[in-house]
């Protein structure tokens, strides 16, 4: 089949088209100092997220609506977070130093690196909540200062009265999202929530209702993996991962 001169510049205009579209949809990552491509980056926001590939190479468009803000994390750089429209064909990361203890955990095995970007994303996923939780303990230890002169019946009941107002308002924001937790991600906020309140889960339950519900909950808690009594301890195991994480969450 012969094709006209027009039909010939028909098609010649389909492909430039497509090859350009294809290319703006595509994102390549490299290293701000050497300039070569990075392999294995987190891309992600609270909901979705995709990784570069052996080129430095991501795809972002049927992943990300426009406005979502999008986290760039690898081990070893600066996370960036940037608004998915502002997001140019080459993304530039600055390497950083780590410690060595983290190193040495997160570079033994693909595997390593691969359980260490899961538990990445899921302090990312949980961490606001505990920062929320954290402010409601703070308006609520405000408030119980104010009522050392009550009465102890008077006290319990203002306090019951304080922590379903809370509850009803934690519920009314985050009860579907957080239902929606997997275990690891639901193990990770109970630790979290004892980093940012200063105390456990068990203690806060045990502080707003009494010992027995606390217990019933924890018992509860234990037939699903999960400890309502763990404590955060960031020197070491996991808690000092988790720490790490947070503390480059911070600093974006």
């Amino acid at each position: 089949m012969i094709l006209s001169p027009f039909m010939n510049c028909k098609y010649v205009f389909l492909f430039v088209t497509l090859i350009s579209s294809h290319s703006h949809a595509q994102t390549i990552i490299i290293d701000n100092n050497t300039k070569t491509p990075l392999v294995d980056v987190n891309i992600y926001n609270n909901l979705s997220g995709v990784t570069s590939n052996d080129n430095g190479q991501c795809f972002l468009d049927n992943v990300f609506e426009e406005n979502d803000t999008i986290t760039f994390s690898l081990i070893g750089y600066e996370t960036l977070q940037i608004i998915k429209s502002d997001i140019p064909s080459i993304v530039q990361m600055t390497s950083q130093t780590i410690p060595l203890d983290i190193i040495d955990v997160i570079s033994s095995s693909k595997g390593s690196k691969r359980r260490y970007r899961k538990l990445e994303r899921d302090v990312r996923k949980v961490y606001p909540y505990a920062k929320v939780f954290s402010k409601h303990m703070i308006k609520y230890d405000s408030i119980m200062d104010t009522l050392q002169n009550y009465s102890s019946i008077r006290r319990y009941y203002k306090k019951r009265k304080i922590f379903s107002s809370i509850e009803d308002e934690l519920l009314l924001k985050y009860d579907y999202s957080v239902r929606k937790l997997t275990k690891s991600q639901g193990r990770i906020l109970i630790r979290l929530i004892d980093r940012e309140a200063n105390r456990t889960s068990y203690a806060i339950i045990k502080d707003f209702r009494n010992v027995f519900i606390a217990g019933f909950w924890q018992i509860t808690a234990r037939i699903f993996g999960h400890n309502l009594k763990s404590n955060f301890d960031p020197s070491k195991g996991e808690d000092r991962m988790i720490e790490y994480i947070i503390n480059q969450i911070e600093k974006v």
